[in-house]
């Protein structure tokens, strides 16, 4: 695609000197909300600086996302995915900035083992067993009682639910899109709108400080979970 058709979540520069960039293909994560594989090798992270090295370094099985080796230069990489180089012992997680730009933030090897994921569908099967889809496109049979909106942390690269993040008062969430990306607040309280508009979310950033966003704009993290840095 063009680069100055590079939707903003997009960390790229030289939007206006150079003319093309890598598309990504159909995957796991939207396009607009994506970085292709080959992009975050070369102009994000830095380790390779043609597209012939990205291809050369992916040839070689060299880059796992979420703990599979990805060597297609145009997968799409999203939030909360997982890189690891296993040659370097370098490993990254994606994330969002306040700018609303991906990101990825170095994590140790421990971090990289797991990851959360947003359940944004639900049915049941026959058989009466529960299916789950998440935010990266994965899904998994689990207990009726997860919801759409909650959180689940799942074991890498084979997905299995180790913990569960209710949507819930009280929870601590990372706002994924809309003025307040980035930030890291904690759920008040859940509002319904009327006329079938999306429901919206009174949340508390800090002390002496709250806003309403849309409530699926939230998505529920852990105690321990922290955004550091930003996008280059």
């Amino acid at each position: 695609m063009k680069r100055i058709a590079v939707p903003q979540p997009v960390p790229v520069h030289d939007k206006k000197n150079l003319e093309w960039i890598i598309r990504p293909s159909a995957g796991p994560h939207p396009t607009e909300y994506s970085i292709p594989l080959g992009v975050l090798l070369r102009e994000v992270l830095k380790i390779a600086r043609t597209k012939k090295e990205v291809r050369q370094i992916l040839s070689n099985r060299l880059i796992e996302v979420d703990g599979r080796v990805r060597a297609d230069e145009k997968f799409p990489v999203g939030l909360m995915d997982t890189i690891t180089i296993p040659k370097s012992g370098k490993n990254y997680r994606i994330l969002v900035d306040r700018k609303g730009r991906l990101f990825p933030m170095a994590i140790d090897k421990k971090e990289s083992s797991k990851k959360l994921v947003q359940v944004v569908r639900k049915h049941t099967m026959r058989g009466g067993k529960t299916n789950l889809t998440f935010h990266d496109g994965k899904n998994l049979l689990a207990d009726a009682h997860v919801n759409v909106g909650d959180t689940v942390e799942v074991s890498l690269p084979v997905a299995k639910i180790e913990s569960h993040l209710k949507r819930e008062e009280g929870a601590r969430c990372l706002v994924v899109e809309g003025k307040h990306v980035g930030a890291i607040v904690k759920l008040k309280k859940v509002m319904q709108r009327a006329g079938g508009k999306p429901s919206e979310a009174l949340v508390e950033a800090g002390k002496d400080e709250e806003f309403i966003t849309v409530t699926k704009y939230l998505f529920v993290v852990d105690k321990d979970f922290e955004v550091k840095g930003e996008a280059a």
